[in-house]
C-alpha cells in the first residue's frame, strides 16, 4: 500500500532492489492493495487497484503484533498496549519494578537478535546490576535477492539531523575484486558522517553477503567510531569487507578504486 519497497530503510537502497526486481520481470504495483481474490480451480485471479493478476499462490503478509492478552497483566498492574505491547524502558523494566519484558512483547524492535540482547540486559539489571539496550547499532538485514542491509541512520534521517553537515560515499561491487571473482557485483555500500567531528552514522549496504557484513558498522557505530577509523583501516585482499572501508574514502574524497570528484573551484 505504500508508495515505495522497504520505505523504512535507505531511499536508494530501496530503489535499488525495485530496479534488480524489474530486471528479473518481477511486476511491482506499490500504492495498492488486493480487493479481491477468485478462485479459478486452477489458481488464483487478484483484482487490485482497478488491475487483475493471474496467480498460482498468494501471499499474504499483514504484518504482526504483540500477544499480552491473558496473561493476566491488567490483575499485576503492568501497563501494556494491544498493538504496541508490554511498556519496558531501556533496562527493559516494566511498570513493575521486578518484573521484566523483552523481544516482540515489548513494543520495541521485532528481530531475534534485538530480543537477544534485550534478554541479556534484562537478566543483568533483575541482578542488580545496571545495563540498557543501545538502539543506536541495531543491524537491520533484509533477505532478499539482492541482500540489503543498514545499521545507524539512512541518509534522509541523516540530513533531517545533521542539515548540510553530512557526507556520503557509495562504493560500487563492481569496483571490488572479490565480487567480480564471484561474479555478485549488483549493488553498493554507503557511508554516511557528519562532517564537524568525522563521526559515522550510518551504513547502509545492497549486495552479496551483506547480512554478515553489516557486523562490521554495527561494531563502528557501538564504539563510536568516525569515518577516519573506519576508512583508515586496513582491509584484508581481495575481500568484500574492503568496500566498507572504500566506502569510507569515497566519503572523504580520498577514493583509491574510484576516480574522485572534482570540487567546484570558488568563484569571487
Amino acid at each position: 500500500m505504500l508508495p515505495t519497497l522497504i520505505p523504512q530503510e535507505d531511499a536508494d537502497a530501496a530503489k535499488e532492489l525495485a530496479k534488480q526486481f524489474q530486471k528479473r520481470g518481477i511486476e511491482l504495483h506499490l500504492e495498492t492493495s488486493a480487493d479481491k481474490v477468485e478462485d479459478t480451480g486452477s489458481g488464483l485471479r487478484v483484482h487490485h487497484g482497478g488491475n487483475t493478476t493471474e496467480a498460482d499462490l498468494m501471499l499474504v503478509a499483514t504484518g504482526r503484533g504483540p500477544t499480552t492478552e491473558n496473561l493476566g497483566l491488567e490483575d499485576i498492574g503492568v501497563e501494556f498496549d494491544k498493538r504496541k505491547g508490554i511498556a519496558a524502558d531501556e533496562h527493559r523494566r516494566t511498570t513493575q519494578p521486578h518484573i521484566y519484558a523483552v523481544g516482540d512483547c515489548a513494543g520495541y524492535w521485532q528481530l531475534a537478535h534485538t530480543a537477544f540482547r534485550e534478554g541479556e540486559v534484562a537478566a543483568e539489571n533483575a541482578m542488580g546490576h545496571d545495563a540498557t539496550v543501545d538502539n543506536r547499532g541495531v543491524p537491520r538485514p533484509i533477505y532478499t535477492d539482492p541482500e540489503i542491509a543498514g545499521v545507524g541512520l539512512t541518509e534522509a534521517e541523516a540530513r533531517e539531523q545533521y542539515g548540510d553537515d553530512v557526507s556520503v560515499g557509495v562504493f560500487p561491487w563492481i569496483a571490488n575484486a572479490r565480487a567480480v571473482m564471484q561474479n555478485e557485483t549488483v549493488g553498493w555500500v554507503k557511508s554516511i558522517h557528519e562532517t564537524r567531528y568525522g563521526e559515522l552514522l550510518g551504513l547502509i549496504m545492497v549486495g552479496p553477503h551483506v547480512t554478515d557484513l553489516i557486523e562490521a558498522g554495527t561494531v563502528a557505530l557501538d564504539a563510536e567510531a568516525t569515518v577516519e577509523t573506519v576508512a583508515d583501516g586496513m582491509a584484508a585482499h581481495p575481500t568484500l569487507s574492503e568496500a566498507i572501508k572504500e566506502a569510507g574514502l569515497v566519503a572523504l574524497g580520498r577514493a583509491i578504486h574510484l576516480p574522485n570528484k572534482r570540487k567546484t573551484p570558488a568563484r569571487a
